[in-house]
């Protein structure tokens, strides 16, 4: 398309057909707001002129302020002009892919003002044009060769795929590998045209364009990038968007990398090419009496560890360090941050088959270090002498950070529970899931016993030395069961009806929490239930009376219950009360609907409908507008009843106060129910339960809209999401649940990542607490990693909003008085010189080797702590947007009855 058909657009063009504040229907852009949805809009319109102007524009506004949708809206106009136009979306893995899927969905249904037949279907919901993604280059070819490739106008691929492009023992070296990715990538880059008339695309958006900064690299994925964006007269594209919030990850020299795969660079200073490609704006936040930037809110801490009553850590770690001292001497080199195994664990690394390298920044988190070899040999040490290895330092002064003093202190604000933890290492990114989980356990375990054994103080004990275990909990706490109805035994007739009842073998048992395991009822072996797995069924069984505990309330508000089901086979009888609820609810009354409609003999409560009297004014607001949407409020039903009893310590408070209440064997089901409901509802103020229902009412809407497809399928996602902490490493396949999870009030509370987790997703919701526990190689991917939390719209921003102020506590645990505290005081050092340099995207030159030639007691005082005044800066906005760069020719929207045509 050429630039006088392309146009140019101004902030109040693109106001007229997206609108960036969903909250208010009637937003338009004024030029005198300072607000994100202002800024956005200037972005749309800025990113335009400039493909328009350039063919190629740099979208490096600073994390966390809405780049993607920004992208979006670019690609929705250029349908609006040309509703054949096609597009490619390239992102680092499958992860962000979904992501960008997500996004557009809820772009084109929440943003996108008209239903044009264009980029939105006239039916007001779906977009026109169906998001195909494609998991390879092969993929992505065939995909657009196959029949039915004029409908295929939106493509998104992964730009890992460019780095497997060559395998095997074909290749006998890795310049050889580099021309065969090459050769491959070039007649990918063929049949992409070809099937597209020999045009190629009329827009590709790269997402993480800092991905290709190294272009002279010898590695698989520059050499195959070079000729997959295809030359200068041969572009893939017709325009390129890149999209990076570290344009200079690591010097200037990477902004002509990045840009000189799709356009012409020349000779050009990267000043110059910033100027005439680039929009950056820095993130201000609007919060209760101004806007803030992030030096109003970041609260930086360092976080000691030290060997005090730990000889034998000690002597390890003296060890080690002498050794390391001595390799670093005799090859004269210096060390990279965040790079040597020790500093993290004392555990060696095992390559792991498994790994899905689908993202190459974690790369280094699975390749060997360079003092691997001393800890080989300081273990097998160790070993000859009959002793395992000492537990690492710093995982205690982390554990002791991330898990709050009393897990049932429901005065606490569930969000403060949500703590993200970066490592180098995958040893230590299991390790201290397991010890995170074990505090818990602790914790969990001793309210269980006390409920259980409130006279026998010996029994905690007893168990607590079995860590928890589930036989160990058998064996000691022998109760009768108490309930008689059908459900109390329903794992014994093999029925899974009731949802996630069972569980397979965990690979990661010694990981996961041991208590929430209780819970679970084993598909094989020995103590397949527990009283606990007992308890959780009769409230997910419908034949339970107490399955009514964590229905709806019959109006979704307070209502109770008036009937149930009784269906009889010849001499036996069974009640089903879940599927009358269900039915009275104004639900489909299901098989059982047929037999008989007992009435109860008092109207029985449920859970919800007890605590909508406890609701404040805005919380019971939020519910009434549920209750007027049945089929929303019945999702929400889903959502809260599996946090409850998968992803929660609800679970275990309810089961203490069922064991509190310890119901007689001789009272009738329905009066046991109604007397627990009567026991429980002067405990419900201060609860668990009830702070974890407010939560999920204050989640709901935007964990909805953010994952549409979990909220389809009843929220089932939460039913594996039964530990209080987890990790992500390449080698976890199904992240997205983390991430929901971790975005959610419910577990896991705790998330430690690997690099896979250090770009393009969104951890915000519900965080404001980050930890390097194992360093970042350059300040550049530091702020990605702090910027998964630091986003608009997610806890800092609402904490903003509602106080004027906020804390982001990003935490650096390190050992005291030893090379570890060396290389964080350097990295402290040299991220605090050049971060605002950064920002402004003006900083020189930065290396990931450790520099100790400055080394200063005084380290700590760069740290960053909130400014005292609060409030945004006076920095400017290094490349902002203006209204010259477009080209004065007129933006043509297609024609709406052409468009129907």
């Amino acid at each position: 398309m050429s630039a006088e058909r392309w146009g140019s657009l101004t902030p109040e063009l693109v106001a007229r057909w997206i609108n960036f504040d969903r909250d208010c229907p009637e937003w338009s852009y004024q030029e005198t707001d300072g607000s994100m949805a202002a800024r956005q809009a200037e972005g749309v319109a800025g990113l335009w002129n400039l493909l328009g102007r350039h063919r190629a524009a740099l979208l490096a506004d600073e994390v966390g302020t809405g780049k993607t949708l920004q992208a979006l809206g670019v690609i929705a106009l250029l349908w609006k002009t040309r509703p054949d136009a096609r597009v490619l979306v390239m992102a680092p893995n499958r992860d962000i892919c979904g992501h960008w899927r997500n996004e557009y969905a809820k772009f084109v249904h929440a943003h996108y003002r008209e239903s044009d037949g264009l980029v939105r279907r006239v039916d007001g919901v779906t977009p026109t044009h169906e998001a195909r993604v494609a998991w390879s280059l092969n993929e992505l070819a065939e995909t657009l060769e196959a029949p039915g490739t004029p409908d295929c106008r939106f493509v998104i691929t992964t730009i890992h795929s460019l780095s497997g492009l060559v395998r095997g023992e074909a290749y006998e070296t890795d310049i050889d590998k580099q021309k065969g990715a090459a050769a491959a990538a070039a007649a990918i880059h063929r049949r992409i045209k070809a099937a597209l008339g020999g045009r190629g695309f009329d827009l590709v958006v790269v997402d993480e364009a800092h991905y290709f900064r190294n272009s002279k690299g010898p590695s698989q994925r520059a050499a195959a990038a070079r000729e997959f964006f295809g030359p200068a007269r041969g572009r893939l594209g017709e325009r390129t968007l890149l999209m990076t919030a570290t344009p200079s990850h690591a010097s200037m020299d990477d902004v002509a990398a990045i840009l000189g795969y799709v356009t012409e660079v020349g000779d050009d200073t990267p000043d110059t090419l910033l100027q005439r490609h680039a929009l950056r704006r820095l993130r201000r936040m609007r919060g209760l009496g101004g806007s803030y930037d992030k030096y109003s809110y970041r609260h930086e801490r360092a976080v000691k560890a030290d060997f005090v009553g730990d000889p034998a850590a000690e002597l390890f770690f003296a060890l080690y360090q002498k050794m390391l001292a001595s390799k670093q001497a005799s090859e004269n080199r210096r060390f990279l941050y965040g790079y040597l195994e020790g500093f993290e664990s004392f555990e060696t690394q095992k390559p792991d088959g498994n790994q899905d390298n689908d993202d190459d920044t974690s790369q280094p988190d699975f390749q060997g270090a360079p003092d691997t070899q001393i800890l080989t040999s300081l273990a097998a040490l160790h070993r000859k002498l009959g002793a395992g290895l000492p537990a690492h330092p710093k995982y205690g002064a982390l554990v002791r950070e991330c898990v709050p003093h009393d897990v049932f202190d429901a005065a606490t604000e569930l969000h403060e529970h949500k703590h993200l933890v970066f490592v180098r290492r995958i040893p230590s990114v299991r390790e201290i899931v397991k010890r995170i989980n074990a505090d818990y356990d602790e914790q969990m375990g001793r309210r269980i016993a006390k409920a259980l054994a409130p006279d026998d103080p010996g029994a905690e004990e007893r168990w607590k030395s079995s860590h928890w275990s589930r036989e160990a909990f058998t064996r000691i706490f022998r109760h009768d069961e108490t309930e008689t109805d059908d459900a109390a035994h329903a794992e014994e007739e093999g029925s899974d009806s009731a949802g996630n009842a069972e569980a397979d073998a965990d690979a990661d048992a010694d990981v996961h929490s041991h208590v929430a395991n209780l819970f679970v009822v084993k598909k094989t072996g020995g103590q397949r239930s527990t009283l606990c797995s007992n308890f959780s069924l009769r409230l997910r069984k419908p034949e339970s009376v107490f399955s009514l505990l964590l229905e709806p309330a019959s109006d979704y508000r307070a209502g109770t219950y008036r009937y149930h089901f009784r269906h009889s086979t010849g001499s036996r009888r069974r009640d089903d009360y879940a599927s009358a609820a269900r039915e009275a609810r104004g639900g489909r009354p299901g098989t059982d609907a047929a037999g008989e409609r007992p009435p109860f003999e008092n109207g029985m409560p449920t859970l919800w409908g007890e605590i909508y009297a406890l609701l404040d004014a805005a919380d019971r607001e939020r519910l009434d507008r549920l209750a007027d949407d049945p089929a929303l409020a019945e999702n929400f039903g889903h959502y809260v009843k599996n946090g409850f009893l998968f992803a929660s310590p609800v679970i275990v408070e309810l089961f203490c106060w069922y064991v509190e209440r310890r119901p007689r064997k001789e009272e009738a089901a329905q009066r046991r129910y109604l007397e627990f409901v009567d026991f429980i509802r002067g405990r419900l103020q201060g609860s668990l339960v009830l702070a974890y229902f407010r939560a999920a009412l204050q989640t709901f809407h935007a964990l909805g809209e953010n994952w549409g497809d979990h909220r389809q399928h009843e929220w089932r996602v939460l039913t594996g999401l039964s530990s209080p902490a987890f990790y992500a490493s390449g080698a976890v396949k199904d992240r997205q649940r983390l991430i929901l999870g971790f975005n959610s009030p419910f577990y896991p509370n705790v998330l430690a990542a690997t690099s896979v987790l250090q770009e393009g997703v969104n951890l915000h919701m519900q965080c404001r607490k980050v930890h390097h526990y194992g360093i970042a190689w350059t300040p550049g991917d530091n702020e990605q990693r702090v910027g998964r939390v630091d986003r608009l719209f997610g806890r800092i921003n609402a904490q903003l909003q509602r106080d004027g102020r906020a804390e982001l506590a990003i935490g650096y645990p390190y050992l005291a008085r030893s090379f570890d505290e060396d290389q964080l005081a350097s990295f402290i050092r040299e991220k605090h010189r050049v971060e605002q340099r950064m920002d402004a995207c003006r900083q020189s030159r930065v290396s990931a080797e450790i520099d100790l030639r400055q080394s200063s007691e005084a380290w700590r005082s760069y740290l960053r702590t909130p400014r005292q005044d609060g409030q945004a800066s006076d920095l400017q906005d290094p490349f902002p947007f203006r209204r010259e760069d477009g080209s004065g020719i007129e933006y043509r929207p297609w024609p709406h009855h052409e468009a129907a045509t």
